[in-house]
Order: C-alpha cells, then structure tokens, then sequence
C-alpha cells in the first residue's frame, strides 16, 4: 500500500477535532504504514490548539498553527504545500465524514488523479441544498465537467495533481475545491467522484455561507468563474498519444 499525506484542515472545532483526529488515525492512518498526518490549524480562538497540542505526540500530528485566522482557500494551499506523500486525502473536520469512506476513492487512485466525494444524501439547510445544486450545474454545463459535488471537502489527489494545482493562480475564496477539480480536469487529469456518506453536525457552528454576505459571495463566485473561463480560452490545448489534453 502506498503511503499517503492525510490533511485535516482545522477552525473553531474544540467540541470535535479530537475525536475527528482519532478516528482518521484509526481507520485510515494506521492501516498504512509510512503515512504522515498533517493538521493545519486556521487562528482558533475556541480552545481548539491546546487540544491539538495535547495529542500531537499520541497521532503523531505534523501540526501548522496559525495566529490569525487566513481564511479556507489561503489555509488550504498552506496545508497542500506540506504533504511530501505521493497521495494526498483532504477531509473537512468537522465530524461529517466518515474516515471509512476514504477506502472507496484509495480503490480508484490506481486509475484516477482526483477522486472527489459526492454527498448524495446530504444533512445540510434546504438553501445551501439549492445553492449548490445550482452551483454544480453551472460547473457541470460551463465546463463540462459532470460532477455532482465538485466543491466537496474530501478527496484523495496524487501528489503530481497537487503540484500543479499549487503552481497556479487560484480566483476563488469560496468554493475553491470547485476549481481546483476545473483546473484538474482542464490540464488532462483523470478526475472522478464516489458517493460518500455526510451525517449531520452535532458539534460546533456549520461553516454554511452567511446570509448577509451571500450576494456578495455569489458576485465574487461568479467573477471568478469567468475569470477561469477566460483562463482557459486564453489557453492553447494540448493532447498526448493517451488521448489527455492540457490548457
């Protein structure tokens, strides 16, 4: 079994993190030996670093704490940039996923370079329900790529994926998994998804988009998304004798 880089990307989940930690080390970590388990901690204020900092020895966590708080998309390539493995697994920590579910996408990572979770069943508010159905159809006909879930927090990338992700200039602040599948599935790489289980969040705040801000967001979604649009047309493609093409 190939080692794998395992990164939970950590705010404000005092009531959770350790018990998230636990699990993901239970059912994913040691049942590969030579894997490394980095926690990337984004300006906490809840209690949640001394936590971390009391079972960093027990699970063998790389831990990147941060002062202040950066924001998903800053923290999330931080945390990619310290992966070393050459497959790389991002879960949400939020207690939402179950870590068993990673065996589903490690089955696929021999014939795939992103495997994606799709939340089918999904225990979220009707509005953010709607919102991403929206969403996902606006990925799926703007640019052809037929996911169902394409900005969910849990996936499995190899390493070659991640490098060239980091390599780039990313628009997006929300929903930033979304365009790293674009961009993926744009340069040639096999991107794909499997259904996963979501259960509902029992402890802590959801991280949903905030109402007051949401047209705001969406505005900024929307730009960004022409703005990669425009990427891509600006771009020569490419295609090699497999077939995959590249922008």
């Amino acid at each position: 079994m190939q080692p794998i880089s395992l990164i939970l990307l950590v705010h404000q989940e005092a009531g959770i993190i350790e018990r998230a930690v636990a699990d993901f080390h239970k059912k994913v970590i040691s049942k590969i030996p030579g894997s490394e388990f980095i926690v990337s901690e984004d300006g906490s204020t809840d209690g949640t670093k001394d936590i971390l900092l009391r079972i960093k020895e027990q699970y063998y966590l790389t831990l990147h704490m941060g002062d202040k708080r950066k924001g998903y998309t800053v923290a999330f390539k931080e945390a990619l940039a310290l992966a070393t493995k050459d497959i790389i697994f991002f879960s949400d920590s939020d207690g939402q996923h179950d870590p068993n579910d990673f065996w589903k996408m490690y089955d696929l990572i021999g014939d795939y370079d992103m495997v994606i979770g799709w939340k089918k069943t999904r225990h979220d508010g009707l509005a953010r329900l709607y919102l991403s159905k929206a969403f996902n159809a606006i990925i799926s006909f703007g640019f052809s790529v037929p996911l169902h879930d394409s900005n969910c927090g849990f996936r499995l990338m190899k390493k070659e994926v991640v490098d060239f992700l980091l390599s780039e200039n990313w628009h997006l602040r929300h929903c930033i998994g979304a365009e790293l599948a674009i961009r993926a599935h744009r340069r040639g790489f096999r991107v794909t998804e499997v259904e996963v289980s979501h259960e509902t969040r029992r402890f802590g705040t959801s991280r949903s988009l905030p109402v007051k801000k949401l047209p705001l967001i969406i505005v900024h979604i929307l730009s960004g998304l022409f703005k990669l649009k425009r990427d891509n047309k600006k771009s020569l493609t490419h295609t090699d004798g497999n077939g995959r093409f590249w922008v």
